[in-house]
This record gives C-alpha cells, sequence and structure tokens, in this order.
C-alpha cells in the first residue's frame, strides 16, 4: 500500500480510520488549531470528522491521504498530515500538516513533516513537494524553510473564508534539493 505507516524516531504517522473521529473532531473544533488553515470551518459536528477521514481514506483513483500524528513513548494522537493534489503523471503533491497546540514548538513538525518528505520522494516517487503557509503563520514557514522548501512567492486570495479572502505563501521542495540536503 502506498501509504502505510511511516514511522520516525518519536512518531508514528497511521492512515486515519474511523478509530480517530473522536480525536479529528476535538482537534478540528479547536478554534487555535484551525487559526491558519483558513480552508475549512472550525467542526461543529462529529459528522464533519467522520467525512474528513472518509474524504482522506486513500484509494488508488484518489489524489490525497491522511496520517494521523501518533506521539509513540504515550501512544498518544497529536495531530494529523498527508498529502493532497497528487499529480501522478508530472510527480508533484502538495503537503499539509496541523499539530495539537500543547505539542507545538517539541520539533514534533519538523519530524513529522520530514517523514512525509521521505515518504513522499521515495514511496510515492515524486519530483516535487508543495506546501502553502497563510500569510501571518510564521510557524509553519520557519519549518518549511528549515527542512529545505524554497519560497515561489505570494498566492493572492488564496482561500475564501468567512467572507474575507486570504493570502498564503507558496512553498516548493525538490527531490535534487533534498537528496543534496541528505547528504550534507
Amino acid at each position: 500500500m502506498v501509504f502505510a505507516d511511516v514511522e520516525t524516531e518519536r512518531l508514528m504517522l497511521t492512515p486515519l480510520t474511523k478509530e480517530h473521529t473522536q480525536f479529528v473532531f476535538e482537534h478540528f473544533s479547536d478554534p487555535v488549531v484551525c487559526r491558519y488553515l483558513l480552508d475549512e470551518e472550525v467542526y461543529t459536528e462529529l459528522e464533519e470528522a467522520e467525512n474528513f477521514i472518509l474524504f482522506n481514506a486513500y484509494h488508488p483513483k484518489k489524489n490525497n491521504n491522511r496520517w494521523a500524528i501518533v506521539e509513540k513513548e504515550a501512544g498518544k494522537v497529536i495531530g494529523t498530515c498527508g498529502f493532497h493534489q497528487w499529480d501522478r503523471y508530472n510527480n508533484i503533491a502538495e503537503i499539509g500538516y496541523d499539530l495539537t497546540p500543547s505539542e507545538w514548538r517539541k520539533g514534533y513538525g519538523s519530524e513529522a513533516v520530514n517523514g512525509m518528505i521521505a515518504h513522499g520522494f521515495e514511496e510515492m516517487k515524486l519530483n516535487r513537494i508543495e506546501a502553502y503557509a497563510a500569510k501571518a503563520n510564521a510557524a509553519s514557514m520557519k519549518l518549511l524553510e528549515r527542512l529545505g522548501f524554497k519560497q515561489e512567492g505570494l498566492v493572492r486570495d488564496k482561500h475564501l473564508f468567512q467572507g474575507k479572502y486570504y493570502d498564503h505563501y507558496s512553498y516548493s521542495l525538490l527531490k535534487r534539493e533534498w537528496n543534496s540536503l541528505k547528504k550534507h
């Protein structure tokens, strides 16, 4: 399976299933978690979490997936991450990620994204991984830049959220750049 578990030093990325429904609901019901997502309303009903999991379930004809980010030592789900917009012809996909606020600034975001990058280039045979960061999300921009992503520009009015348009910075990492970073 293309989207099996991905293991890092402290984390396990495991495909989202219905067993994660309560976590997904509580996670995306938190306005702090959703502050920079800007492409979906804060959840108010469990059905929204169920739909999120169904939408992101891997299928060979779909272009997305989502993992639960599990802290291995405690066995606790601390966020989600995954690929979107997988263009199999051009070998490009977009990543997304989110963490529970109590787990911020512990290096889990970088570790999860690094695991996704390796999976994308090695298992999915991607040549380019894209990411978008809301203009106000300095932490996400720093994370991407620290992992070697290059800022390509500002995408104006990328998302309409609660009646207002929001700009996002566009980032990418190419496989040859990642291979070069691995050697150092």
